[in-house]
């Protein structure tokens, strides 16, 4: 009987170890010379950053943007690439490029002072939100917000943070962000604020539907959905994860030297 309940639990944590394991096919492998990787677009263009040279590249084709003055280039946002959005976060300025890199709009908050404020923006977190507006979590009232370069107002949506911003992410309709307890939240452009759920220990993370996250933790990238609460390990190769990029059921890993793509089914 002991037997039979030994077997029992080893296949029972076999097939949970089979669970907890998401498959990969390998698309390409590219050699690639970056300090950074920031991400892919629809169109099949690779962006990087080097020595804060902003890079686009595509089949031998690199284009290029570089602004000596700004210094390092904290955070690229790409989910639009005819609107790219990169933000220099010590000089608190944000750069908007159009599909050529050429800069369509520049913001410098500290020579911003939008009408409905006492004090400037203190940009902590930046990305591309709809109608043209700019997700900002400003550092001086800890608030999520709405930036409206016409008409130079920003709008609160959240209270202000009680914790640090450990990481976020931003798509046209939603900010998320997790802090440091590992607390992960949504808010909407009209102010709702939803708590998903408590993240395991992650570095870097990017969210890839409402109910779940890619996180990296070393050098290993997992799945964690909510609902389930698992976390899945995705089966790449790589000994060396420096960056990672997930869209359209396209994964792509930089490990410094080389740009990885593979194709990846998320289970729901």
């Amino acid at each position: 009987m002991k037997k039979l309940l030994l077997l029992l639990v080893l296949v029972s944590g076999i097939a949970t170890a089979q669970e907890l394991s998401v498959p990969v096919k390998l698309l390409t492998d590219t050699e690639a010379a970056a300090d950074r990787y920031a991400g892919r677009d629809q169109f099949g263009w690779h962006y990087t950053i080097a020595n804060n040279e902003f890079r686009k590249q595509k089949d031998g084709v690199t284009v290029r943007y570089k602004a000596v003055s700004l210094g390092t280039i904290y955070r690229v946002d790409l989910q639009n690439p005819l609107q790219i959005v990169l933000f220099y976060k010590k000089f608190n300025t944000v750069v908007m490029l159009d599909n050529q890199l050429n800069e369509t709009a520049r913001f410098d908050f500290n020579d911003i002072m939008p009408q409905n404020r006492q004090l400037p923006i203190v940009a902590e977190a930046v990305g591309l939100a709809s109608q043209n507006r700019l997700w900002l979590y400003d550092m001086n009232t800890q608030q999520a917000g709405l930036y409206d370069p016409a008409a130079r107002t920003f709008k609160s949506v959240t209270p202000p943070f009680n914790q640090h911003l450990k990481a976020y992410y931003s798509d046209y309709n939603y900010f998320y962000w997790a802090d440091d307890s590992l607390n992960y939240y949504a808010v909407n452009l009209f102010g709702k604020v939803t708590h998903i759920g408590t993240l395991p220990e992650f570095d870097r993370m990017q969210p890839v539907s409402a109910t779940q996250v890619l996180l990296q933790k070393g050098k290993t990238l997992y799945l964690y959905s909510f609902g389930k609460n698992s976390l899945q390990k995705i089966e790449t190769v790589e000994k060396t994860i420096t960056d990672f990029f997930y869209t359209a059921q396209i994964l792509t890993i930089f490990t410094g030297t080389h740009i990885i793509e593979y194709n990846i089914t998320l289970p729901e």
